[in-house]
């Protein structure tokens, strides 16, 4: 069933309940005024019976008829014996209070001591009163059915004029494809429920449209970034192919060909990190893992380029175990420092210090790598972060995917990271990582 109809019938459903309710309070009053109405003249026709004894000391039943039609009376004496009756009076009355049937019928009656104890009954034929209800009940019927009829009516052409808005979002949405991700929903005119989820649903596009966009980006640029290693590779391979080539040319063809590889192996490394990391803490695996051993392991694997660049590094690390993916955080480090080497200029010195605060279950682990190269210049600090993207000042070839591994590594334990200008000179990258 639909939203519209599911409405409709409760708006119908909730209109028949009260008119019911309500119409059975109604039959129900109207059965007691009548009731009562009778009941009091009943009574009144019994004061007179009464009053007419005592004065006359008879009862004067025929006479009174005419006073209070409809309404019979009777007289018993003490002993419960029938003196006189009116002329209404239906056979197999006797004194009692309440309902009486008799002949079929059924009777209010009601019973009074006169000061001789004899027995005043007055009573009244129920037809009329039940016929009355009756009529009212098929009144109230009809009228129920009636509005609730109207109600249903109204409440789908209700319904159908509330939801227009939704049906036309509706239509709007299932036209759109993956060639209109720059088209959006119709703004709303009025800021109610659909006004919001109007604009929810935009913002929602607005987000996957970015994300399609960046996923193009990292396509093309992953593309463009591979296609130079294995053009080179190829050429390289040409040159060993040819029956002429020299030894020293054969020698040099594959020392190049080494380079593009270890080349291509660090840009598929980085390129799967950034498509396997999820940036919640389930996508790690956490061990406890001496910081210093692992810095020392990062600072041995880069010892050639350490060594080439002439590059002084110091340590300032405690000994101490952390709670972390040593994976991740060994290769976020890496590239820390491999960018420090490369962009901080050869002869100088870089910094890794390291340091863990708060108590345990809730310490955090902050690294930081510092040089003293150019700097940043005007290069924003969190756009370094982003993939392929490469500082203006950032000398040589590169992928462009080293920060963003590590910015990557850093949201998978769920931690922070920047970079900046350092005082003096240079330049000041740093992260922290929960660490248990």
């Amino acid at each position: 069933m639909s939203i519209r109809s599911r409405l409709a019938v409760s708006y119908g459903a909730g209109v028949i309940v009260t008119l019911l309710i309500v119409g059975l309070f109604v039959w129900w009053q109207m059965g007691a005024a009548l009731r009562g109405s009778l009941e009091t003249t009943l009574g009144t026709r019994a004061t007179g019976v009464l009053g007419s004894l005592e004065n006359s000391g008879t009862a004067g039943l025929q006479e009174a008829d005419r006073e209070a039609p409809g309404v019979f009376a009777a007289l018993f004496s003490a002993d419960g014996s029938l003196v006189d009756a009116s002329s209404d009076t239906p056979a197999g009355i006797r004194p009692i209070n309440g309902v009486l049937a008799a002949g079929g019928r059924r009777y209010l009656v009601q019973t009074q001591r006169a000061p001789n104890g004899a027995l005043v009954v007055t009573g009244a034929d129920l037809q009329p009163i039940e016929d009355s209800q009756a009529a009212l009940a098929r009144l109230l019927l009809g009228v129920g059915l009636s509005v609730g009829a109207a109600s249903l009516l109204g409440g789908w052409l209700l319904a159908g004029r509330a939801l227009r808005p939704m049906d036309q979002l509706i239509d709007a949405a299932a036209t759109m494809g993956p060639e209109d991700l720059a088209r959006r929903l119709p703004p709303p005119v009025r800021m109610d429920e659909v006004g919001r989820l109007t604009l929810t649903l935009n913002g929602m596009l607005d987000r996957l449209a970015e994300s399609v966009e960046r996923q193009r980006l990292f396509v093309a640029m992953a593309s463009h970034e591979l296609r130079t290693p294995l053009a080179a590779l190829r050429a390289e391979l040409d040159v060993v192919d040819r029956d002429r080539a020299s030894r020293s040319e054969y020698q040099a063809a594959l020392r190049h060909a080494q380079g593009d590889v270890i080349r291509l192996t660090s840009l598929a490394t980085s390129l799967l990190e950034l498509a396997t990391v999820r940036e919640d803490a389930r996508s790690i695996a956490r061990a406890n893992v001496r910081l210093r051993e692992l810095v020392e392991a990062v600072t041995r694997d880069l010892d050639p380029l350490i060594r080439q660049r002439r590059v002084a590094v110091e340590l300032d690390v405690p000994d101490g175990l952390v709670s972390i993916d040593r994976t991740r955080i060994e290769h976020a480090l890496s590239n820390l420092v491999n960018n420090a080497l490369l962009h901080g200029g050869g002869g100088g010195t870089v910094e890794i210090a390291c340091r863990i605060d708060g108590e345990a279950g809730a310490r955090t682990l902050t690294v930081e790598v510092l040089d003293r190269g150019p700097g940043l210049g005007d290069d924003p600090p969190d756009e370094l972060f982003a993939p392929f993207r490469r500082g203006r000042r950032a000398p040589g070839a590169g992928s462009g995917l080293g920060l963003a591994t590590v910015a990557a590594a850093v949201r998978a334990h769920g931690g922070a990271f920047g970079g900046e200008p350092r005082a003096g000179g240079g330049a000041r990258f740093w992260f922290t990582v929960p660490c248990g």
